[in-house]
């Protein structure tokens, strides 16, 4: 005997109940103590995404910024040497900047967190 059977995430689960407190499933799944709704401050949490997105853009900016010039620098290089530049000097560019961006990122999270 075949039975259908829906197979979708706990969060869509949760978003097609419409009484449910989403907050407290949300947590109870993630393994972190329940969060009372009120005590949740929507226009920090905001500006904080508001402030990741930005960081996000400049991010990808200075990426395509980088990858130009190593590009320029690869044209300009003679022979095998463009090359290598190609093929080994991206790595510790995006090493860089992921490092940076990731730093920047819980800098501007833990700025709007509250101390437990």
């Amino acid at each position: 005997m075949n039975q259908r059977v829906r197979v979708t995430s706990p969060q869509t689960r949760l978003a097609l109940r419409r009484r449910s407190d989403a907050t407290r499933r949300l947590s109870r799944l993630s393994g972190r103590p329940p969060v009372d709704r009120s005590a949740i401050d929507f226009d920090d949490a905001e500006r904080a995404l508001h402030r990741q997105r930005r960081l996000a853009v400049r991010t990808a900016a200075a990426l395509v910024l980088a990858l130009a010039a190593l590009l320029a620098a690869a044209i300009l290089t003679p022979g095998r040497l463009g090359w290598a530049v190609l093929f080994f000097a991206p790595y510790p560019v995006l090493l860089a900047l992921a490092a940076v961006h990731v730093r920047r990122a819980e800098r501007i999270e833990a700025q709007y967190c509250e101390d437990d």
